[in-house]
């Protein structure tokens, strides 16, 4: 499933999908993701028909529970186990060349709505159906991108809501056509000006540079273009990255990249735990080992939450730092643990 074979996918709905209402045009939009993913990735396929037909056997049993059950509030993240069939039939996806992130990203979604529909005072067959197969096979986002919830689109196809303002079309096909340069283009020249992962006494730095710029590349291609298809398929759905490289200090590297992800992890894994007596850095720093493991089941990515988790815990703000020398050293010290960090998870094992 590559970015071009994505690019096209999108731009041949989206004149089909223009002159439909817009309820009628979510499940196009998904039902044609969930064909190209049969097609190009099926046991992807499989593993995400499986989490859907969970959350709707769950939502029915657990709304027939007390709201405040904790059953009913913790029972569904069950769900989430689905995200490691990835790594426990690891061979059955290599075989089919597939983007496992893709599945990770489906599970969390069918997941979040899941969570929302029971918090709903009620809900439709047809809006738990659309709203749960839209989490998993939404086209624009059926690869990597934002984490959302498939309730936020079926609310934008109230009839009572006018179509959302998305921004100038020009704009939003250069957005769309940017992502797919940096995550086809961009993202492959990095790959091979790094050649490879091996790291010399002087070329470490520029090795390590080139490949988080290779990872940083991809997947921020790959969310412009979920984002900006979205936007011309005539829905909203959350930005990923906001200009990562001018973070501060870890908390403010993770208000910028992969913000989605990280409003995720702080809602469903810190506010719960926290709440129920969990101290809040040790809460911080199961979140983001969970974070970890929703990338890969393997060594590094495990060092990789339990860093990034220790560092949002316990590491200086840089509003707290007097002296702009220590700021400076803070925000470099950042950075530099990020792209680290990064070559750890994704290539030191």
């Amino acid at each position: 499933m590559t970015p071009l074979a994505h690019v096209v996918a999108i731009l041949a709905v989206l004149p089909v999908a223009h002159f439909m209402p817009r309820r009628a045009r979510l499940v196009f939009i998904t039902l044609v993701g969930a064909a190209f993913m049969l097609m190009l990735a099926p046991a992807g396929f499989w593993v995400v028909l499986v989490t859907v037909v969970e959350a709707l056997v769950l939502e029915r049993a657990l709304r027939r529970l007390p709201k405040k059950s904790a059953v009913r509030q913790y029972l569904p993240y069950v769900l989430l186990l689905n995200v490691f069939a990835t790594d426990l039939a690891n061979e059955v996806f290599a075989r089919q060349n597939f983007v496992t992130a893709g599945v990770a990203f489906a599970v969390v979604r069918v997941f979040m709505t899941t969570k929302q529909l029971l918090g709903a005072k009620e809900t439709t067959a047809s809006q738990r159906v659309v709203s749960l197969t839209a989490g998993g096979w939404f086209l624009p986002a059926i690869v990597i991108g934002p984490v959302f919830s498939g309730t936020s689109l079926w609310d934008q196809t109230e009839r009572d809501g006018g179509e959302p303002d998305v921004g100038p079309t020009e704009f939003l096909y250069r957005k769309f056509f940017g992502g797919w340069v940096l995550a086809a283009l961009l993202s492959e020249w990095l790959a091979q000006e790094s050649g490879g992962s091996g790291l010399g006494r002087w070329t470490a730095p520029f090795v390590l540079l080139a490949l988080f710029g290779h990872l940083f590349a991809a997947f921020w291609g790959q969310s412009l273009i979920a984002e900006s298809g979205a936007a011309l398929a005539g829905f909203r759905i959350p930005a990923n990255f906001d200009r990562p490289w001018r973070a501060v200090d870890i908390r403010d590297f993770w208000n910028r990249w992969h913000m989605s992800m990280a409003r995720f992890v702080m809602q469903y894994f810190f506010l719960p735990l926290n709440l129920r007596g969990l101290n809040a850095r040790v809460a911080t720093t199961v979140a983001f080992v969970f974070m970890g493991l929703w990338h890969e089941v393997q060594p590094g990515y495990i060092i990789w939450g339990i860093a990034h988790g220790v560092l949002m815990a316990f590491a200086p703000k840089s509003a707290d730092l007097h002296s702009l020398a220590a700021r400076v050293v803070n925000r470099v010290a950042t950075l530099s643990l990020v792209v680290l960090l990064s070559y750890v998870a994704n290539y030191a094992f």
